[in-house]
């Protein structure tokens, strides 16, 4: 018997990656599941948690998440962003590459992933595909690689120049890596914050048309296909756009798409009192948009969902608008919305995990996501019914700067392990 030994049991195990939704439970030791099914053993256990009925699934996974740099001694750290992802249910969660952390530099990159390594919750970071994202001049790519990056980004900056495009995919291709970029034409999304529609034309934003994500993964797609490259369509966010990935995906080539969780559980009409809280990049899109990226997460044609967790300083959220940063937090909120989902008859339990859990574990090649004999512990328990009220005031980060304020969720984490330790406890 392992000294390191937990059996949970009767709880709802429920593996997107087996398609597996029944009664059950598992046994583990010394970090690792060793054993599933309706009848463990729980003589081999040196605690035996009994779930009494409620959700047990791989901790989810986060592809997208930023934190502060280190500038104000009240903001986001390390340590608040891995409490709130762990409250959240993430085991594994990723830093992408943003304005304010283009994660470029291949100087330190290596040390800086170690650095990560010691916090409980598994954190990976991306790299900056570009200098200061700005799409002009290839960043150090290899080298972060070899550093530990898990993929090339370019945060919230398309690409303009169609030859930087062309030879960040060929040069990505060599590292067997995705280069994740947001599908927008510049010229046609530069300096807007809402989607072309009458809403914004009423409010007098300036505005894309959906028509940009079209025309970018159009071009991306063919760019992808000549090169060889591994596209990451960032943060889908329109029926036009799932148009487009949809006809890339009928030539042979290696195409996967996120979708941020605002944009399946949010449209513009949220943002219609003009509160900077929904001030999103993408923006907000319209209702029928949402309900086509439910569809496709459905269909199995959306590989992830990413949280795109974002805090923000008041000062910088508290403008008006059309000039505030775009973003919000969503860490501890993202699974609420998801099941939100769930329970008005949008999705069904499994395919909302599916792109949290198994889908952005195998785009990373991670073990993590399921639950198998073998595979690492991080799971989650989750009180499926438990009813809750988002308020930032309670968040982990000193940040509240979240577009779910006031909301009411059904379905709360109640336990977080990661390697079979517990992590967050939600009666602790």
């Amino acid at each position: 018997m392992s000294e390191t030994s937990l059996a949970i049991i009767n709880a709802r195990l429920v593996d997107p990656a087996s398609g597996h939704d029944g009664p059950g439970g598992l046994l583990i030791e010394d970090g690792v599941i060793a054993q599933t099914g309706s009848e463990i053993d729980v003589d081999a256990a040196d605690a035996v948690i009994d779930a009494k009925g409620c959700i047990l699934a791989p901790a989810l996974i986060d592809l997208r998440c930023a934190k502060e740099p280190a500038l104000t001694p009240d903001g986001e750290t390390l340590d608040t962003l891995t409490a709130g992802a762990a409250a959240g249910g993430f085991g594994t969660i990723v830093l992408a590459p943003n304005a304010r952390a283009p994660l470029d530099k291949a100087d330190g990159f290596a040390g800086m992933n170690r650095g990560l390594a010691k916090h409980g919750v598994n954190v990976l970071s991306a790299c900056g595909a570009t200098q200061g994202l700005a799409g002009e001049q290839m960043a150090e790519i290899g080298l972060m690689v070899r550093g530990g990056a898990v993929y090339a980004g370019q945060g919230d900056r398309p690409i303009a120049d169609t030859r930087t495009m062309r030879r960040l995919l060929a040069y990505t291709s060599q590292f067997d890596i995705w280069l994740s970029v947001r599908p927008a034409d510049w010229a046609l999304s530069d300096g807007t914050v809402a989607l072309e529609s009458d809403w914004s034309a009423r409010m007098g934003l300036p505005a894309e048309p959906a028509l940009s994500e079209r025309i970018a993964i159009e071009r991306d797609a063919a760019l992808a296909e000549l090169s060889g490259g591994k596209l990451m369509i960032d943060r889908l966010s329109t029926a036009d756009g799932l148009a487009a990935l949809r006809r890339a995906r009928t030539r042979d080539q290696e195409i996967a798409a996120t979708v941020a969780v605002a944009h399946l559980t949010l449209n513009e009409v949220d943002a219609g009192g003009l509160d900077s809280a929904f001030r999103m990049d993408p923006p907000l899109r319209s209702e029928a948009d949402r309900r086509a990226l439910v569809e496709a997460v459905t269909s199995g044609e959306i590989d992830a969902v990413v949280t795109d967790h974002r805090p923000t300083p008041f000062d910088d959220k508290g403008e008006p608008f059309a000039l505030a940063i775009a973003g919000t937090m969503s860490l501890e909120t993202a699974l609420g919305a998801m099941l939100g989902l769930v329970h008005d008859g949008q999705l069904e339990l499994i395919d909302a995990l599916r792109v949290m859990t198994c889908g952005p574990a195998d785009l990373l090649g991670l073990p993590q996501g399921r639950i198998a004999e073998g595979a690492p512990a991080d799971l989650i328990l989750i009180d499926g019914d438990k009813p809750w009220v988002c308020d930032p005031d309670r968040f982990h980060s000193a940040r509240g700067n979240c577009a779910w304020a006031g909301r009411r969720f059904q379905g709360q984490v109640l336990q977080t392990l990661v390697g079979g330790v517990t992590i967050y406890n939600q009666k602790a």
